[in-house]
Formats: C-alpha cells, sequence, structure tokens
C-alpha cells in the first residue's frame, strides 16, 4: 500500500518511529521531506505524493493542526482528492480544534505502543481494500470467463506458455552465449547455454498442494502446518529440500534449471548485477532483508509476481529475493575450462547449489551471480524452487 505520513515538523521524531513500523511491513511510505525543493516546486511534489496515495495517516497533535502547519494542506489535498486517510492522536489535542473533515472519521488512540497499533490499523485497512478487489474482480471474472481456471490460463498465455502438467507459465530463454561469474562470487567466463524454458515464477503453496495430493506419497514441506492453501496459495513454496523440488518438476514434467541456465535467465547478456539492473536492491524490486523470527507465511514471503520492477530481461520474477532456489548441480568452487556449453557441475558433491537470496537475507545475497549451496536433504523457510523444460 502507497502511504502519505502527514505530521508537524514537530514531531518528526515520533513519526519516524510509525514509519519505520510501515516500511517493515512492506508499505511505500512518503516520509521525509527534507530534501524537496522550496517553493512551487515542493508544493507541486507534495500534492502528487498525496495524489497518488491509497492512504493518508494524518497524525493529531497541537502543532499538525495550528493554522500555519502545512499538514492541513496535505489533508485538503487528499480530501479533495479522496484520498483515505487514517488520523491517528499523537498527543493531546482539543477536539474542538480539529479539522471537520477529521471529526467526520474515527480516529486512532492508544495508550499502549503506538507504532503497533498503527501498523495494525493499516494491515486491516489494506486487507479490507484486497477484499474488495477480489471481490470485484471476482465478479468481473465471472462475466468473462467460466471459472478461475480459464481466466488464469487467459493471463498466463499472454506472459508465458504452458509446458508442463501443473500449469505453471513458462518463459522461453532463448540460446546464446552470456558471461557467467564476476570474479567476485564466482570466476568469469563465456558460456553458452541452449535454448530453454523456466517458469515465469518460484512454485506456489496451490501448486504444490496438487503436486501432494496427485502423489499421496512425499512427505509435506517443512511449515506446511502453518500454511492456508485458500489464503495462502500464490505464496511460493517453502521447507522442500533438493529430492523434494527435483520429484516436483519430475512430476510436471519437466526438471531443476541447471546453475548456468539460472543465471543467464537472472542476468541476461549485459553483465548485469541484479534481474533488474546495477541498481542497488530496494523494496520496490525485491523481498529481502525481513526479520529472520518472522513467519514465513504471515509475514515472510510475499505472494509470485508481486515485484513488477524486479523482473529480469526475459521478464521473470523473484530471481533475487522472496525465496532462494534449488538448482540441478552439485557445488564447486572450480569449474573446468573447457566445460562451456551448456554445462552441469561436477557428477557428484556434498551440497546443491542454490541460487537468489532469500526473505531475511541482506541485499549482497540476492545479486544474480552469487552461489550458495547446501546438503540436498536440507529444509529451510527460505529455500525454494522453479522448474525448467527442454525445448522440444
Amino acid at each position: 500500500m502507497r502511504i502519505f505520513l502527514s505530521y508537524a515538523s514537530q514531531d518528526q521524531e515520533r513519526a519516524k518511529s510509525i514509519y519505520l513500523v510501515l516500511r517493515d511491513q512492506g508499505h511505500t511510505v512518503f516520509f521525509d521531506r527534507a530534501d524537496l525543493p522550496a517553493g512551487e516546486e515542493y508544493h507541486n511534489r507534495i500534492r502528487a505524493a498525496v495524489e497518488q496515495s491509497d492512504l493518508l495517516v494524518f497524525l493529531i497533535s497541537p502543532d499538525a493542526i495550528d493554522g500555519g502547519s502545512y499538514t492541513l494542506t496535505e489533508l485538503a489535498i487528499a480530501e479533495k482528492a479522496s484520498v483515505k486517510f487514517l488520523p491517528v492522536m499523537l498527543r493531546a489535542t482539543d477536539h474542538e480544534k480539529l479539522p471537520a473533515a477529521i471529526k467526520a472519521v474515527t480516529f486512532l488512540q492508544t495508550d499502549g505502543n503506538l507504532p503497533a497499533a498503527v501498523a495494525a490499523e493499516v494491515h486491516r485497512i489494506a486487507s479490507a481494500a484486497r477484499q474488495r478487489r477480489l471481490k470485484y474482480g471476482a465478479i468481473v471474472l465471472a462475466i468473462i470467463c467460466i471459472g478461475a481456471g480459464v481466466f488464469f490460463s487467459l493471463t498466463w498465455r499472454s506472459h508465458g506458455v504452458t509446458v508442463g502438467k501443473d500449469g505453471a507459465p513458462e518463459i522461453l530463454i532463448p540460446a546464446g552465449a552470456f558471461v557467467m561469474g564476476d570474479d567476485e562470487d564466482s570466476p568469469r567466463r563465456e558460456i553458452f547455454v541452449d535454448a530453454f524454458y523456466l517458469d515465469k515464477f518460484e512454485i506456489t503453496v496451490r501448486r504444490y498442494a496438487q503436486f501432494l495430493a496427485a502423489t499421496g506419497n512425499v512427505r509435506p514441506p517443512a511449515e506446511w502446518e502453518t500454511v492456508h492453501i485458500q489464503t495462502d496459495g500464490e505464496l511460493p513454496v517453502v521447507g522442500v529440500d533438493w529430492g523434494d523440488a527435483a520429484s516436483y518438476c519430475k512430476w510436471a514434467g519437466k526438471r531443476l534449471p541447471t546453475d548456468a541456465e539460472w543465471e543467464k535467465a537472472a542476468r541476461g547478456t549485459d553483465e548485469r548485477k541484479y534481474p533488474w539492473g546495477n541498481d542497488a536492491p530496494t523494496p520496490e524490486r525485491a523481498r529481502y532483508g525481513k526479520p529472520y523470527q518472522n513467519a514465513v507465511y504471515k509475514d515472510g514471503v510475499v505472494r509470485v509476481g508481486s515485484y513488477t520492477k524486479g523482473a529480469s530481461p526475459f521478464d521473470i520474477f523473484d530471481l533475487a529475493g522472496n525465496v532462494s532456489e534449488w538448482v540441478a548441480d552439485w557445488y564447486s568452487e572450480s569449474f573446468p575450462r573447457g566445460d562451456v556449453r551448456n554445462p552441469k557441475g561436477p557428477e557428484s558433491g556434498t551440497g546443491r547449489v542454490i541460487r537468489g537470496g532469500g526473505w531475511y537475507d541482506p541485499p549482497q545475497r540476492i545479486s544474480a551471480t552469487r552461489r550458495m549451496y547446501a546438503s540436498p536433504s536440507n529444509r529451510a523457510d527460505d529455500i525454494g524452487f522453479r522448474c525448467a523444460s527442454d525445448v522440444k
């Protein structure tokens, strides 16, 4: 959710604590106005920021409702643009002096942890808005298609092809050479990879549940007891070991991508550091840097495909952050000099390669060249996978 935090300059420190909590919740929050140019440009940028917001959080204090405070201008812009606002009592203020727009809305007030209370209320508002969108979307779908399956098929076919029997959309990665490695995480060398298909999204809870139901003899992933298929179906599945991931892909008529295929899909042919380019990671591009203590299916991973600004050159999502991904290769720090066409790594080893970084990894671990590894039997709440297919 896009949030504009409106506060008097005297309340900046307390406003900052609310900003940090909302930011950690995954919201995009307009907070610091110190770097904006003065004059008419300042007013224009504030107006645009308010009008583009989904919610204006108005921190009530005597200074905020003072006749000379710019917060009243922000409130007026929001009211005119029909932006929903949440008044929050920051400091005791005479109710009679409150603007009419504030008096007409129930404002938030607590004697406890105010940032936590604001975060909880914003979460409730965001959930309600999401439910309204889903309800509206369901009505539209009922008009234009026969069942949700048809909708997903029509939507995803416009962005990829369906190769496996799991119905996951895949993107064609064309044959050609690319530079693998960067001489920091692994040696830089030119590799040729034949054309292949790669899943556009990480394998979701919903698809993995279909796999479990169809096979009937595969043990559920770690953390499976905490997931709710109805509400969490589009989150990436976690807690699968390498064998689980390989078995799923085989069941779907596909396979795990090789280390080289994964990196080509993430980097393209221009040696970029991240799927989106060379700019440093930001919360608008990837899911990373969250507290590892968070419950994975509640405050950890997010819905696949959430970060459109983080897509790779081939329009593949979440190749940085959200969940780390198993690939086919055994891990090795060295690479045979002549193994430059469709390399598949060593024939054996003690660890399988993991790529992409996960939801609680720091930014330096989600680069497109970073290679990690773990025992094939390892199950963790930040490791998932996606599948690949040969071009026939």
